[in-house]
């Protein structure tokens, strides 16, 4: 266990760092600070608002899952499913945040999406390119040792073969290798291709920050450069200045006191909380650093840059399928402990391989698709579901073969039958450049007493990006024979509803007030312009464009380069003075 316990060993009253969030940017910065030798030595406390997942212990069966979708009456939910008007979000709520159900895709973009209006000036490829690498290694990324033998990487293929384009082979957070104690001190085991990653790994083969950065902070209690406290089940709800200096933190211990047997009904008791901090880092994700700031301001009178809350998108996201293909595809996982049922080898990680499209066009245009696996927990009803869906069927003539595999999956004994209408199917996630012209507002409804954001974003899934991200889908679909179904979502009564997994932006970065609501070094601005000590935004809210790829290396870089900054600074550097609005950050 990383976490203390709340009942047993409450939090002190102040701290030197109050870290909200244990997601890339909070535990990057936990433990850099935690081990960066100071004198005197930091104390700090992670606050994380989800509980801790131990492999071995995360949902596997439909009814699990289904058990653990985060809402008001089920606190400590893993999955958390936020729908807004324009977009829903899909995130992970436990310590090591998203990284707990991530695809594990470890990607740096290109030397031009950093040239993209809004970027600050001193933050280039090259500049964050050693921070890149800094995570690269704590991360262990590493390419999937077998990646030409998986079926679904054969089936995209197909298409990347079609175009002319060689198929990426993707570098992912996923240990391959050691079976025992990693470098951190954490037992591991090496991937079993089971498919299960963003349902959690229950084989302890993902490398989740719950095996790296997070016990790098906690160790740095036992080498005594840092006192570090970590926290399960507490939720921030603001911050304030405090006359005197520094930060005060109010909060919520999240107990639950009834669970009803056979439903998602449990009740919870909450207990309140103040810390003071000298400094207070918002990792808690974009939607919810974005909330805190937001909600500090209209609760506590925090000043804050016009710029805060705006710019918030989905990073481009777009989801497809080429349902019951000619050929098998291989994508169904089968989770932890058992053997293997699939005939020619499981699925492999979530994500493996991307087809690049449009790579030599302006960062704007270019987007990937991706290969991705169906986690065990949703097989059954996903085989139910997509034989009932309406399906475009790109071919003719195998009619009758199709029909039988799809009465395979709706009627047959063996879920994993190769001749089956899912074994056949590819799930496509695209990730490309959307034009993060989300807007939070905050607002207070009756009955709720700390107001919260909803998001606005006009004519979001209008954006040609998406459709030509849907038709480069249905493409894939007659590559192999099968039929398309397009994002229900999106395409159902033309609602061009999107969907994400990756949310950026809304206290975007920029060289002035004017232009980003957090520095380069995620230190967030006042109203007038000048900063305000001690407080920062170190996670996928600082964004200030989609990234046109899977986004947690570069979080995980911003937020290296940060806590290295700020390190320098607690050792007597002062920070860079402050660029110029020129340049590309003037534009």
């Amino acid at each position: 266990m990383l976490s203390r316990n709340w009942k047993t060993q409450r939090p002190d009253e102040s701290y030197d760092f109050v870290i909200v969030g244990s997601g890339y940017g909070g535990s990057v910065t936990a433990a850099r600070i935690a081990n960066a030798g100071l004198n005197p030595k930091p104390k700090i406390c992670v606050l994380e608002r989800g509980k801790e997942w131990e492999p071995g212990k995360f949902p596997d069966s439909l009814g699990e899952l289904i058990g653990e979708v985060r809402s008001n009456s089920n606190r400590l939910g893993l999955f958390e499913l936020l729908n807004y008007d324009p977009i829903s979000v899909v995130k992970g709520n436990g310590l090591g945040g998203t990284s707990l159900i991530n695809a594990n895709v470890a990607i740096v973009p290109n030397e031009d999406v950093f040239e993209m209006d809004g970027w600050p000036s001193a933050i280039t490829r090259d500049e964050l390119l050693p921070y890149y690498e800094k995570a690269r290694q704590v991360l262990a990324v590493s390419p999937h040792p077998r990646f030409d033998e998986l079926l679904k990487v054969q089936a995209l293929k197909r298409r990347s073969g079609e175009l002319g384009i060689d198929l990426t082979q993707l570098d992912i957070a996923v240990n391959f290798d050691i079976d025992g104690a990693n470098p951190h001190g954490v037992m591991q085991k090496p991937c079993t291709d089971c498919g299960d990653c963003v349902t959690g790994c229950n084989v302890g083969a993902k490398n989740t920050l719950y095996m790296n950065y997070l016990p790098m902070a906690n160790k740095a209690n036992a080498s005594g450069s840092a006192t570090v406290h970590i926290y399960t089940q507490t939720k921030v709800q603001w911050v304030k200045r405090l006359a005197g200096g520094g930060w005060q933190v109010h909060g919520v211990f999240v107990e639950r006191i009834l669970d009803l047997p056979g439903t998602i009904l449990d009740f919870y008791r909450e207990t309140p909380f103040d810390i003071q901090a000298k400094n207070v880092v918002l990792s808690a994700g974009s939607i919810n650093s974005t909330e805190i700031l937001l909600r500090s301001a209209n609760k506590q009178g925090l000043s804050l840059s016009p710029v805060a809350g705006q710019r918030f998108g989905g990073n481009g996201d777009f989801f497809g399928l080429a349902y019951n293909n000619d050929v098998r595809c291989g994508v169904l996982g089968f989770g932890a402990g058992v053997a293997n049922p699939n005939p020619g080898g499981g699925p492999g990680p979530t994500i493996t391989a991307a087809i690049r499209y449009n790579a030599n066009a302006p960062a704007g245009s270019r987007f990937l698709i991706e290969d991705t696996s169906i986690p065990k927990g949703f097989v059954e009803a996903a085989q139910q579901a997509f034989a009932l869906a309406i399906a475009d069927d790109t071919d003719e003539g195998d009619e009758d073969e199709e029909d039988a595999r799809r009465e395979r999956d709706q009627f047959g004994a063996d879920r994993y039958a190769p001749n089956g209408a899912l074994n056949h199917t590819m799930i496509y996630l695209c990730v490309g450049f959307d034009n993060m012209q989300g807007r939070f507002v905050f607002e207070t409804p009756f009955l709720e007493r700390d107001g919260r954001v909803k998001i606005a974003w006009p004519n979001a899934g209008d954006q040609p990006i998406f459709e030509e991200m849907n038709a480069e889908i249905r493409r894939h679909a007659e590559a192999l024979g099968g039929a398309f179904i397009e994002n229900p979502l999106f395409g159902l009564l033309d609602l061009k509803r999107l969907i994400t997994v990756h949310p950026l932006g809304g206290c975007p970065m920029g060289d002035d007030h004017t232009m980003g609501a957090v520095d380069q070094f995620g230190r967030v601005f006042a109203a007038d312009g000048s900063i305000h000590d001690g407080l920062f935004v170190i996670d996928g809210a600082a964004m200030p464009t989609a990234l046109g790829v899977n986004p947690f290396m570069t979080i995980s870089a911003f937020a290296e380069r940060a806590a290295a900054y700020k390190i320098l600074e607690m050792g007597g550097t002062p920070y860079p003075s402050r660029a110029a609005a020129a340049g590309r950050g003037g534009r």
